[in-house]
């Protein structure tokens, strides 16, 4: 495979990415001599002052690479950050040490998780999530037999009070299933059986269509509180839809699994057979 190269025939900006337990990123640049003072991050889709990261490129001469350093302390909106030089030319992606990222446990306040990674092009880019608070699921369970999986998890910025329920809430329509949550403090737990979830109510808009149904999973920690969406976002798997694959059960005429989205947000797919 060839070296990819600038429009000026040098060899393209690469960064090497050495992920910190605070959340921070070291960026090692190399490439052409030109690589200008900062390296920018920009959010995609993004059209703000606020879209656009400028970090600066220290330069420790003796022939040493210039490095730039993605403070913990940074506000990031959650989305995907491309990374680029100071004239626009896309940075490729190096060497990427995550290690730290495996089964992190945030501190106080809203938790920020920050993942390099390659795109599908081949440019290097951060994805980054911001939530207060935040669910994070754990381990899943299932019983064949009784057509349900169970989710266990932790609470970060918040803990159970009374009457906590996990939601169902169908994705395109109105349609909400509830289930209680057992657990204490930070910790959670439910059962989610499938067969409701595969129900065509009387008037639903879905009914008869065939269609295949998602169904995004939420906890409420206490009666009245806002519900937090249930994700996994403390590893270093960048987009888990396609990597976190998990048994199908056969419920009434369809088959249903759990499933990650791009964004790494926890959900139940419902898709009819035949």
């Amino acid at each position: 495979m060839s070296t990819p190269t600038t429009a000026a025939g040098h060899p393209a900006p690469r960064a090497d990415c050495l992920a910190a337990s605070d959340g921070g990123i070291t960026f090692d640049v190399s490439g052409p001599a030109d690589l200008g003072t900062v390296l920018v991050l920009k959010r995609r889709g993004g059209k703000g002052p606020a879209d656009e990261l400028r970090l600066p490129l220290t330069r420790p001469g003796g022939g040493a690479a210039p490095w730039a350093v993605l403070p913990a302390t940074a506000e990031l909106a959650e989305g995907r950050w491309d990374a680029c030089t100071e004239t626009g030319e896309a940075v490729q992606p190096g060497i990427r040490d995550l290690r730290v990222l495996v089964d992190r446990a945030p501190g106080s306040g809203p938790v920020a998780v920050r993942v390099p990674y390659p795109t599908a092009d081949g440019r290097l880019a951060v994805r980054c999530w911001r939530r207060a608070p935040h669910a994070e699921a754990g381990e899943l369970a299932f019983a064949p037999e009784q057509g349900a999986m169970t989710v266990a998890g932790l609470l970060y910025g918040a803990e159970l009070g009374e009457g906590p329920v996990a939601l169902a809430r169908q994705r395109s329509g109105e349609r909400v299933h509830e289930v209680p949550v057992t657990g204490e403090g930070r910790e959670f737990g439910f059962t989610l059986p499938y067969e409701p979830l595969v129900e065509h109510p009387e008037g639903a808009e879905d009914a008869g269509t065939g269609k295949e149904r998602l169904w995004e999973l939420w906890l409420r920690p206490a009666a009245g509180a806002a519900p937090v969406r249930i994700s996994r976002l403390l590893d270093d798997v960048w987009d888990k839809k396609s990597i976190f694959v998990y048994p199908k059960q056969h419920v009434a005429g369809h088959t249903v699994a759990p499933c990650y989205t791009g964004d790494n947000d926890l959900c139940v797919r419902v898709t009819p057979e035949g």
